[in-house]
């Protein structure tokens, strides 16, 4: 099975834009031939609390997100016709998924919202690592120290393969976590430590710690989302 990731921008961000991605354009894309599963992450009001953790540097953040699980008798040109009518611009990422947390505690109904709230970071190889070693110390050491130090329920990491359509910026992988409604507005939250100042602050040091051998803060984009699978 493959993964496609479509980021999409519309010149009429709100609500009838997100009814339509729900509503028309999911189920769709799911009753394609070759479409195994639809996942749609959404820019919207649920997550308007959580603008403070939004990171913006080489582009304006996206207003949604699709991600289509796909086998080899899907037709993309068919699929792209239907993303296209529902955006002004997207990017189109080839991916090879690796989910090193799945959710297992915060489980919605197909085309529900899952509980809390997906944030999506776009992340670029630094010009001054080798993409290996960069790989190599993202999925081999970082990965288990996000885990360990935040509240994520749900960690995927999809590496970029391919990229095609009308690219704002490219980026060599996009990372989903799911984290519970609270840690939008507390830190505590975000990194597990609710009531403990001694562990946030040992938490939130372990992680900056990693996340400066292998990024580059100036080129990183980071968006709030909410989740739904079809």
């Amino acid at each position: 099975m493959r993964k496609v990731i479509y980021l999409m921008w519309t010149d009429t961000p709100g609500t009838e834009f997100e009814a339509r991605l729900l509503s028309w354009l999911a189920p769709e894309l799911r009753a394609q031939q070759g479409v195994r599963g639809v996942q749609l992450n959404i820019v919207d009001a649920a997550v308007a609390p959580a603008v403070g953790l939004r990171m913006e540097n080489s582009a304006q953040g996206f207003d949604a997100m699709c991600s289509l699980y796909l086998d080899e008798s899907a037709e993309l040109a068919v699929l792209q016709e239907y993303i296209q009518s529902c955006c002004v611009q997207f990017s189109r990422y080839h991916v090879d998924e690796f989910e090193p947390l799945a959710n297992t505690s915060q489980l919605a109904g197909l085309g529900e919202r899952t509980p809390g709230f997906s944030q999506v970071a776009m992340l670029r190889c630094p010009q001054s690592m080798a993409y290996e070693d960069w790989l190599a110390y993202w999925r081999g050491v970082h990965t288990q120290i996000a885990i360990d130090v935040q509240a994520s329920f749900r960690y995927v990491q999809n590496v970029v393969s391919e990229l095609a359509g009308n690219d704002v910026t490219c980026y060599h992988a996009i990372v989903e976590e799911c984290f519970p409604a609270e840690a939008m507005t507390s830190s505590e939250a975000f990194y597990n430590a609710v009531g403990d100042q001694e562990k946030f602050e040992r938490h939130l040091q372990k992680m900056m710690e990693s996340c400066q051998k292998f990024i580059d803060f100036d080129e990183i984009d980071v968006v709030q989302t909410s989740e739904y699978r079809f």
